[in-house]
């Protein structure tokens, strides 16, 4: 049974139960590979790329206990289905980390409202609906951490396509909303602006762009996805206590 109190094994995480959505590359690899090092039983989903859910399953047992779930979040039903089965599986959600989202280049004009409807439905939709199903075990612990996994894209503006910087700086808007609600109950709710990390939805992003990225990067390289997954680790934590609410940029010295 999943509780508020118990450390567990050893590690930021230890004893704790984790969901990672979209976990089968990327940065959704990055983080439940930390998660699982960090002591913790992480579930994560999947859309379609299933041999990449093997990779990332295999990895997360050479830790401890992992969970594959295949997934369209944007049925309306599936965020509940899935929390459902951790839940059963484990006892309790512990953490939830929304990062499956979707994107593509469309120019404005271009843009249609079946686009935009399936973008959202997916980048912000789903994450509320998580969320909601998650929050209610959380409440009746009084223990929970959720990270979103935003952009730089809605934290700042920046050549990206408009439906899914839209959709990140919902995101934002989201988090900060949660924070105030959900705080008062010991749920911490915080958001990673990310920049352009290696896998994942790079290649969605036109060469150019990246070009200008890394020209911009005080670092001058592309994120991992593992230096993703240490600062969701440390976020879901026991040992965070007062960072709630809060949008923290992760891109390397980008946008400083």
């Amino acid at each position: 049974m999943s509780t508020g109190t118990a450390e567990g094994r050893a590690g930021l995480l230890g004893g704790r139960n984790v969901l990672v959505t979209g976990g089968s590359s990327g940065i959704g690899r990055g983080i439940a590979t930390v998660c699982a090092r960090e002591g913790a039983q992480v579930a994560f989903t999947y859309a379609t790329n299933a041999e990449g859910a093997e990779a990332t399953l295999a990895i997360v047992r050479q830790h401890g206990t992992g969970l594959a779930i295949s997934a369209d979040l944007r049925d309306r039903a599936a965020p509940a289905r899935v929390v459902a089965q951790v839940e059963e599986a484990w006892g309790g959600i512990d953490v939830l980390v929304n990062n499956a989202a979707v994107s593509e280049v469309v120019p404005f004009p271009l843009l249609e409202d079946a686009d935009w409807d399936e973008l959202m439905e997916l980048n912000v939709n789903a994450v509320f609906r998580l969320s909601r199903a998650a929050a209610r075990g959380m409440l009746r612990r009084k223990y929970g951490r959720i990270v979103n996994i935003g952009s730089i894209a809605g934290a700042r503006a920046i050549a990206s396509p408009v439906h899914y910087a839209t959709s990140k700086g919902a995101l934002e808007g989201m988090t900060r909303s949660l924070a105030h609600e959900l705080g008062p109950y010991g749920i911490l709710v915080n958001c990673i602006a990310a920049g352009i990390f290696e896998g994942g939805l790079r290649s969605t992003i036109p060469e150019h762009h990246q070009k200008r990225y890394l020209e911009s990067c005080a670092l001058g390289r592309i994120g991992q996805p593992q230096e993703c997954g240490e600062l969701v680790a440390w976020m879901s934590s026991a040992r965070n206590t007062y960072l709630n609410g809060a949008v923290v940029v992760l891109d390397g010295g980008t946008l400083a």
